[in-house]
């Protein structure tokens, strides 16, 4: 059975290419029957910020995406929090059979070497890459460097090969190790574990079966082969997607803090919109639909994700918000108003006649207050050509009796 997981680190709350990350694998997962698992990635303390967490979780469950394993539905193969994972020991012994196996090796070089490196690389039209000086570095060597107070972390030593897979979405792909910046850091000085070589543990632990994630990774993948082998792992399969663009064919990345899952709700947009949207790209002819999850999991094929970058266009998303608000009754849209219809005493058979009147003319849910006030705030002068008066009273006769017959109002 199909495992997939999506794996946030709590420094922030989720954004739109984040977002498309968790919806494919989510889709993916419902699709095929599978299990999708929320990971937790919380190692990078410096930059955790209290309560993104919950936040990330509250924006998936509003989105529609809800995690079969995890943090808070549990599992048989918890934890499901790298800082849980640490405690259990499960990091520090992999570590040290990778030590003993003679696969890491420690490293003092300080961060102005590497600039410096990297400085002169560049100057000879080189790729910057870590030159593995101290891979072979003596016992007294060592000592030295730590006399100094330096505090080492551990790089993995990449072989010298040709590495490649097939890939779901981008077919075959193939990399040199000598193309991959040198041998990386797989621990940190202070002893916990970075993306590339937690990521393999963890997904050895979680049993994941197929990992999806944008096509930034890829090199990372690459190194994440080598490490794979080492530790004895079956290596899942990998699917790279199309890194999300802006309309113009920058990188979307530069914008991405105004197009925050919460800025979008606060705006007045559905999660229906979004997500529909989002499943829609890089999925040639067929064209986005706004639709619960059931429905967008029963059109959703992987292998159909286009190679070609995919363009969000978020005046495209209003659109299919403003179309698909006009396909819901009040029923339906009414768990999503909170914050939007203004306070009233109204009962819920005139709202919902009001609802029914103006959902046409709003694009996003904060076009609401607009509306409302133009119906029952803004009275302005009333001037009524004299050829109309006629009209309006044979109008105002046959208008059902919840219309004030003076001025037309609910």
């Amino acid at each position: 059975m199909t495992r997939v997981r999506f794996a946030p680190s709590p420094t922030g709350t989720i954004h739109i290419g984040n977002t498309r990350t968790a919806l494919l694998n989510y889709l993916h997962a419902k699709k095929t029957g599978g299990t999708f698992i929320l990971r937790i990635e919380d190692t990078d303390l410096e930059r955790n910020v209290e309560g993104a967490e919950a936040k990330i979780i509250e924006d998936l469950n509003w989105l529609g995406i809800y995690e079969d394993e995890g943090t808070v539905a549990g599992g048989s193969h918890a934890p499901y929090r790298d800082s849980e994972i640490i405690a259990s020991g499960v990091y520090e012994e992999v570590i040290a059979d990778l030590m003993a196996k003679d696969y890491l090796y420690e490293c003092f070089v300080s961060q102005e070497e590497l600039d410096i490196m990297r400085k002169i690389q560049t100057s000879q039209g080189k790729a910057p890459k870590y030159d593995n000086r101290h891979r072979n570095l003596s016992t007294e060597e060592k000592q030295a460097f730590i006399a100094e107070g330096r505090k080492p972390v551990l790089r993995f030593k990449m072989p010298e090969k040709e590495i490649g897979w097939t890939d779901v979405v981008r077919g075959e792909v193939k990399f040199h190790t000598s193309n991959l910046g040198g041998d990386p850091v797989v621990v940190r000085s202070n002893g916990i574990p970075v993306f590339a070589l937690a990521n393999a543990i963890n997904d050895e632990l979680h049993k994941v079966s197929l990992v999806i994630r944008g096509e930034d990774h890829t090199a990372n993948t690459a190194q994440q082969m080598a490490i794979y082998d080492a530790l004895g792992y079956d290596v899942p399969q990998m699917a790279h997607v199309p890194m999300l663009m802006d309309t113009d064919g920058s990188k979307l990345s530069k914008r991405l803090g105004s197009l925050g899952i919460r800025d979008l709700r606060a705006q007045g947009y559905l999660p229906q919109a979004i997500t529909g949207f989002l499943a829609s790209l890089g999925m040639g002819s067929d064209a986005p639909v706004a639709s619960e999850m059931d429905e967008l999991a029963s059109r959703f094929e992987l292998t159909k994700i286009s190679r070609n970058a995919a363009k969000f266009d978020i005046e495209q998303v209003k659109r299919l918000n403003a179309q698909f608000i006009q396909t819901l009754s009040y029923e339906q849209v009414k768990p999503y108003l909170k914050g939007f219809m203004p306070e009233t005493d109204m009962s819920e058979e005139k709202l919902a006649l009001f609802w029914e009147a103006v959902k046409k003319n709003i694009a996003l849910l904060s076009d609401l207050n607009t509306e409302y006030n133009k119906c029952f705030n803004e009275k302005g002068e009333e001037v009524v050509a004299e050829e109309d008066k006629e009209l309006i009273k044979q109008a105002l006769e046959v208008l059902p009796e919840q219309f004030d017959e003076t001025h037309g109002k609910l």
